[in-house]
């Protein structure tokens, strides 16, 4: 059985603007990716000399170019990944946060630097007779202040600890005791002590003396 090559014209207005020869949805100028690839070598095969085919050692190192671009476009994909992990609000970012306080809902508070207890709340309507109490873990009252009539609205509070030489005095983690009024949103402010990471790659956690806190859980950062 005789077998006719294949006869393809050449067109040299064709090639050399690639004009009516090229196809509506080609790349030119785009990356060489998988896809693109493994396109290429399939048409090569198909379009090959029957009676001069693409022997095994070509065959073998076509296929282990295919293999090292298709690593290249997993490690890219990875590099990727690592570059997003790092982005806005990562650990990167999250860093610059040790040493400052940030405000988190909660009734607990403890002491910054200069032993300040401090947090803020919102008082729901106007009262008379308004205090708050600040309590240890054994429910003692070891800070109190007295403010009186207050009118609705936002309230900020602030004790400021300090031993008899003056110097700051931490009593530990407290908790905020509101009474003579009815509030909501407490919040206190919390030093941040350290970061780490969270598992399966998620946002970086931030370490402070009443537990971790997400950085989408602070409030503000002072």
């Amino acid at each position: 059985m005789n077998i006719a090559p294949q006869v393809f014209e050449n067109n040299s207005s064709n090639i050399a603007g690639l004009t009516a020869a090229q196809p509506a949805n080609a790349t030119g100028g785009g990356a060489l990716d998988q896809d693109s690839f493994l396109r290429l070598m399939t048409t090569q095969l198909k379009f090959q000399d029957p009676f001069d085919p693409l022997d095994n050692q070509a065959m073998v190192a076509q296929l282990a170019q295919f293999s090292s671009v298709a690593g290249i476009s997993e490690m890219n994909q990875s590099l990727t990944d690592i570059a997003s992990m790092l982005g806005d609000n990562r650990l990167s970012d999250a860093k610059e946060w040790i040493g400052h306080s940030v405000l988190v809902p909660g009734n607990f508070t403890v002491a910054n630097s200069d032993g300040e207890y401090s947090g803020e709340f919102e008082l729901n309507q106007p009262t008379e007779n308004l205090s708050i109490d600040l309590l240890n873990d054994a429910g003692e009252i070891v800070m109190f202040a007295e403010l009186g009539q207050q009118e609705a609205g936002p309230i900020q509070f602030n004790f400021d600890s300090k031993n008899t030489a003056g110097e700051p005095n931490d009593l530990g983690r407290l908790r905020v005791r509101v009474n003579g009024g009815s509030v909501s949103d407490l919040a206190t402010w919390v030093p941040v002590a350290s970061v780490k990471t969270s598992e399966s790659s998620g946002p970086p956690i931030l370490v402070t003396p009443i537990g971790n806190v997400l950085p989408s859980e602070a409030l503000r950062i002072g």
